[in-house]
């Protein structure tokens, strides 16, 4: 078994809780408050910025060209998800503006610096296995519940189910299972475990995130 594959494996009890969570049951079920829906477009957005942040960096510290080309084309894919967002906005009445100057909640906020730091701090690999579970997550989740679930035409969040589910980000998942394969085979057992560490506490943010989506987490303030 792969190192990638062997890592997925580990991660999947977390898959299976987040397609249980109430924020991603309303999504299938469309019944999910439009206001809870308008929190996640809100601070996902800054999130999507932050990730081209993480690859540029990544990019930054890639002696081989295949791992550049593999960050460049990531980005490609996030610009791509941001004008879906921007999409989803328009049809809820959400001004661009919106997506632009909200504050990412606390634990999405963590999640950023986890995956920025590991850029700064870490290697090629770890930078790729800090975004991986947002790569692979999002796509498994939504193949899931279409299983259980298809949604008719009229559904409120069709579109959203048809951009995350769909084949056209197969191949940018695959090149980064092919880039943390590539480096797994000439590390030691200590680096392949830093990977999965990381890629583990990213799995666990984003599993946790459905809930502050869900409640819409704010900061404490007094």
């Amino acid at each position: 078994m792969s190192f990638s594959q062997d890592i997925l494996d580990k991660a999947r009890p977390y898959i299976d809780a987040q397609v249980q969570k109430p924020f991603l049951q309303g999504l299938i079920n469309g019944d999910l408050p439009v206001d809870r829906f308008e929190y996640w477009l809100k601070v996902d957005y800054p999130y999507l910025f932050n990730f081209i942040k993480v690859m540029a960096v990544g990019m930054a510290k890639a002696d081989d060209p295949q791992d550049m080309w593999v960050f460049l084309e990531h980005v490609k894919g996030i610009q791509n998800e941001m004008k879906d967002h921007e999409g989803h906005a328009a049809r809820i009445g959400l001004p661009k503006e919106e997506l632009l100057k909200h504050r990412p909640g606390p634990l999405k906020y963590s999640y950023m610096r986890h995956q920025l730091s590991t850029a700064f701090q870490g290697t090629v690999a770890e930078t790729q296995a800090a975004v991986l579970a947002c790569q692979w997550g999002y796509g498994e989740c939504c193949r899931m519940l279409l299983k259980q679930k298809p949604v008719a035409e009229d559904h409120p969040y069709k579109k959203w189910f048809e951009f995350h589910s769909s084949a056209e980000h197969i191949p940018g998942l695959q090149m980064s299972l092919d880039l943390l394969d590539r480096h797994a085979a000439v590390s030691n057992e200590s680096q392949r475990r830093k990977l999965e560490e990381i890629f583990m506490i990213s799995v666990q943010h984003e599993t946790m995130l459905w809930d502050e989506y869900y409640h819409k987490g704010q900061w404490e303030t007094h």
